[in-house]
């Protein structure tokens, strides 16, 4: 009896052995799974980043082909952020979402957000809509000679 208890013990050893290794290697596919998963994900968060700048790109060509004004008092901040990457510059030099006291909200409207932080909308429309003519000379800011309001916080 004891000689067959100890056959029993070694085969179910035997068997756990073999258990583990296979598990050990079904343990490593899924690792690589998992790598090349994150991998793919990777590709495909840069390739919809791509495609996005791209498609606003193109928005941006049809406005212009259409001579459509570009940035409009009821467009979200989002969507001005959209349509030129230097938009978040010419809002944070009229004092709109460039320090922790005035931070807009993406779903704010160019007119709210001006009306709210007493900020000049047409001086605003007027430099933004030069990001997109070339009209500014690669300066962004406030038009000539229209000075946006700084607010100092004590």
């Amino acid at each position: 009896m004891t000689t067959l208890a100890l056959i029993i013990a070694i085969v179910a050893v035997l068997a756990a052995g073999l258990a583990l290794r296979r598990a050990s290697g079904l343990q490593e596919r899924m690792d690589r799974t998992a790598s090349s998963i994150l991998e793919l994900r990777g590709a495909l968060a840069e390739t919809n980043k791509h495609l996005d700048e791209r498609l606003s790109e193109v928005r941006l060509n049809l406005r212009r082909q259409a001579g459509e004004v570009i940035f409009t008092p009821g467009m979200t901040i989002a969507e001005a952020m959209g349509v030129h990457p230097k938009v978040r510059e010419v809002l944070a030099s009229f004092h709109l979402g460039g320090c922790s006291h005035c931070a807009v909200s993406d779903v704010d409207t160019l007119e709210g957000a001006c009306r709210s932080y007493g900020v000049d909308q047409s001086a605003l429309l007027v430099a933004l809509n030069d990001l997109i003519s070339g009209d500014s000379g690669g300066s962004i800011g406030p038009a000539a000679g229209v000075r946006a309001p700084i607010s100092i916080d004590f």
